[in-house]
């Protein structure tokens, strides 16, 4: 007889094995030899209790005799049963004295056991060995299927943690992801992509991505998606996707295709980023060059006429030089107000004020009204040229050379037929008598043939005795032409 935890530690293999208890005889030991000798494991207990060791030892089957079942020990072993997990259905063999020869009680205690076989006493040693191989086939098999749950339950377990850090890292990073299947059907869009565009879950599943894109890109981004699913090259483009507040935003598009070991194409991961302020910024820098190269151009030809027209009528070197530095300082000052101003406009009040500092005193010669229009660069440019030779015109020869002498600028918006027009006046007042000069100079032409073509109107110089006068008429677009 076997001492408490001697028959659990004697098994090598617990699930192969079977359980004995027969208390009467030598039932026991005869019951052993004969499963030995088939080639099953058996080990004999001496009570309820070491049956129910063996039951936590995860024993194969129990073959247990009718008597046994009413001995000492049966709460632990109905404990121990209770306590298995719910896959496991031990199978018992009950070895019965007859069928009428069963007391209620063991009656109760087969119907605790659950998975019970009666066999009848006497009987033929093959069917016990039959019903025991049966037995410990069948606990084999909720063995295996355990184990397949368990890794069932493994692999649902990491591919939820697998998906969920996917997902965390997916919806963190401040970029669109997408996801399609080997045929290029859509069928994953992070957060930020709905979060940008706006559009319900799911609803750019399959195709309808593409039309999330600005039309004029559509037909583009198809032939390139279509050239990278039917060579499996990269996919790259730049596109404009339709933002959740209506507007388009420039994107950049990429993908790459995750392949087997045999190259076999198994999905297509891409991405979208937002390039819209970069793409604006190079746009806008290419302007900037194609704006700064025509003005460079423009500059230097107005130099090159503004040179050469004065030192053709000027009296003397020294006259030239001076007319020449000033009018290139002029130009300097020009050019510096409108790269403050971004070289695309500035404003009529600020050209006006900055081309007659220079000439300005405490007399206070100068009156100037008109409302704060925006001007264009070219624009700008010209008039402060412009008011820069009235200015240095009348310094020498007219309304501020004398002490009373006034200069009233005013400009203003006026409506003819229906035609908004932009009217600009100089007029002088005050100052010594004007005559009309022998010759036309490099300032005057200047002032009413190219001022009247930057702004796409008419300009004139009248030379009124009572003093000089100009005027510019233009329609109000031409101010930002």
């Amino acid at each position: 007889m076997a001492c408490p935890g001697e028959a659990r530690d004697a098994l090598s293999d617990p699930e192969a094995a079977v359980a004995i208890l027969a208390p009467r005889g030598r039932d026991s030991e005869v019951a052993r030899q004969v499963l030995e000798n088939a080639g099953i494991a058996a080990v004999v207990a001496s009570s309820l209790h070491q049956v129910a060791e063996l039951v936590e030892a995860r024993v194969g089957a129990v073959l247990i005799t009718e008597e046994a079942l009413n001995g000492p020990g049966s709460e632990a072993l109905h404990q121990a049963l209770a306590a298995q997990p719910a896959w496991s259905d031990l199978p018992f063999v009950v070895l019965a004295n007859g069928a009428n020869s069963r007391s209620d009680a063991a009656t109760r205690r087969m119907d605790d056991l659950g998975n019970a076989i009666l066999l009848s006493r006497p009987l033929h040693t093959e069917e016990l060995v039959r019903s025991l191989r049966s037995a410990l086939k069948a606990r084999r098999r909720q063995h295996e299927a355990r184990k397949r749950l368990e890794e069932l339950q493994l692999r649902e377990v990491q591919l939820f943690e697998s998906e969920a850090k996917f997902q965390a890292i997916a919806n963190f990073v401040d970029q669109m992801i997408w996801s399609t299947r080997p045929d290029g059907y859509h069928d994953y869009y992070n957060d930020r992509w709905y979060a940008f565009t706006g559009v319900p879950a799911g609803s750019t599943d399959g195709v309808a991505w593409n039309g999330m894109f600005h039309p004029q890109d559509q037909e583009m981004a198809w032939q390139r998606w279509r050239h990278s699913l039917e060579t499996g090259e990269p996919y790259e483009i730049e596109y404009r996707l339709r933002h959740r507040s209506g507007t388009y935003r420039w994107v950049l598009g990429r993908a790459q295709p995750l392949r087997d070991k045999n190259g076999t194409i198994l999905r297509w991961y891409g991405t979208c980023t937002d390039i819209h302020e970069i793409k604006i910024a190079e746009e806008q820098r290419q302007l900037m060059l194609g704006e700064m190269n025509h003005r460079v151009k423009n500059t230097l030809a107005m130099v090159n006429v503004m040179v050469s027209q004065t030192l053709r009528h000027a009296d003397s070197l020294t006259e030239a030089r001076a007319a020449i530095q000033s009018r290139i300082g002029m130009m300097a000052d020009a050019h510096d107000r409108l790269i403050n101003a971004t070289w695309s406009e500035t404003r009529i009040t600020e050209a006006v004020e900055a081309a007659l500092a220079p000439h300005r005193s405490e007399e206070g010669h100068f009156t100037i009204t008109g409302p704060d229009l925006p001007i264009g660069s070219k624009q700008a440019l010209a008039l402060t040229m412009a008011l820069h030779e009235l200015a240095t015109n009348a310094s020498k020869y007219g309304a501020l050379s004398v002490f009373k002498g006034k200069v009233r600028i005013e400009w203003s918006i006026e409506k003819r037929q229906g035609q908004e027009l932009f009217h600009f006046e100089w007029r002088e007042s005050g100052g010594p008598p004007v005559e009309a000069p022998t010759r036309r100079g490099f300032g005057s032409r200047m002032i009413e043939q190219a001022l009247a073509g930057y702004f796409g109107g008419e300009a004139e110089l009248v030379y009124d005795s009572a003093g000089l006068r100009f005027s510019l008429t233009a329609p109000l677009e031409g101010l930002t032409l």
